[in-house]
């Protein structure tokens, strides 16, 4: 079974609130009319970041398990196991269809493209012969890259348990490829580049029909917040009339925070997709109720589809 994060999403009419062991980052949806509607969505995840054994030890030999080969100065948010079992380097790296960025006696390091809506995710991977696999992003990349939106119906995404993430399905790659097995339970996360943070919380909100969608979050004053940042796309059809139009804006209080305006062509008849990430740059703070609003605004004629959304990922310390 391929389900490490499992958790299930609160989905009520009006409120959902995640209170999950230590952590007490409370999220709020509503629609713009006060109430949920079809196609719309909406998930959380609290994931326990934990530091791998490797971490800070010093070492000439070369591989992640003493602390010698895996690049901690370049990786982000990552997830990684022990496989505890021996690791043909050559079988790692036909996953690599992005980059082979290092190879070392007994390690290698390349970038493998994890699909997901709107496109793939580059992934970096580190494995090494000891049984070593981590999955990451690199440190000016923003953690919301992590959101795998799965199989998901883009017409009307209502995602009720969030899966997976792009860096789980990245390890369970290079387990496929090396012949080894990742078992879900032993898969753990880390952020290398706040190696102080000890949360990360994921959450989405979707809207595929013309109108708003609303969300609310306050970070209690006493944690450390050390990024927010968003995964925001629309999917769309371009028909046959240059008069057809889509948009779609994410918000924080108000303020536009990213802009996907797209506009139809004369006789495309196709599918589109947009997409951006990147950090909320100071727009979400702790202490404060913050409202994020993804809006979805079409004008087609004949072609009823598409939607819009935004993944949320906060990396924080717990008081």
């Amino acid at each position: 079974m391929r389900n490490k994060l499992g958790l299930e999403v609160l989905a009520v009419s009006i409120v959902f609130v995640l209170v999950a062991s230590s952590v007490a980052v409370y999220v709020y949806g509503v629609t713009e009319g006060g109430e949920k509607g079809m196609g719309e969505g909406g998930g959380d995840s609290v994931i326990s970041l934990v530091p791998p054994p490797f971490v800070g030890v010093a070492s000439a030999a070369g591989s992640a398990g003493d602390g010698g080969a895996f690049p901690e100065d370049e990786a982000g948010i990552s997830a990684y196991i022990n496989t505890s079992q021996t690791i043909d380097i050559e079988k790692i790296k036909t996953i690599f269809t992005w980059g082979v960025e290092e190879v070392g006696d007994n390690y290698i390091v390349g970038i493998t493209p994890i699909s997901d809506y709107g496109g793939e995710i580059g992934v970096h991977v580190y494995a090494d012969t000891e049984g070593w696999i981590v999955a990451y992003l690199e440190t000016d990349e923003p953690a919301a890259k992590i959101m795998q939106w799965g199989t998901a119906d883009v017409n009307n995404p209502t995602i009720g348990v969030i899966k997976s993430t792009t860096l789980e399905d990245a390890l369970y790659k290079a387990g496929d490829a090396a012949g080894v097995g990742i078992v879900a339970s032993k898969i753990k996360y880390y952020d290398f580049e706040f190696p102080n943070a000890n949360g990360m919380m994921l959450f989405i909100r979707t809207r595929a029909w013309d109108g708003a969608n609303k969300h609310q979050v306050e970070i209690p004053a006493d944690y450390m917040l050390f990024e927010a940042s968003y995964y925001h796309y629309i999917y769309y059809h371009a028909g046959y009339y240059d008069s057809d139009y889509w948009d779609s804006k994410l918000k924080v209080d108000g303020t536009i925070i990213s802009d996907a305006p797209t506009s139809g062509c004369h006789y495309c008849d196709e599918d589109r997709w947009w997409r951006a990430f990147d950090s909320y740059k100071g727009a979400i703070t702790t202490g404060t109720l913050h409202t994020i609003e993804i809006s979805y605004e079409k004008i087609n004629y004949g072609h009823d589809v598409g939607s819009a959304g935004v993944a949320t990922v906060l990396i924080y310390r717990t008081a």
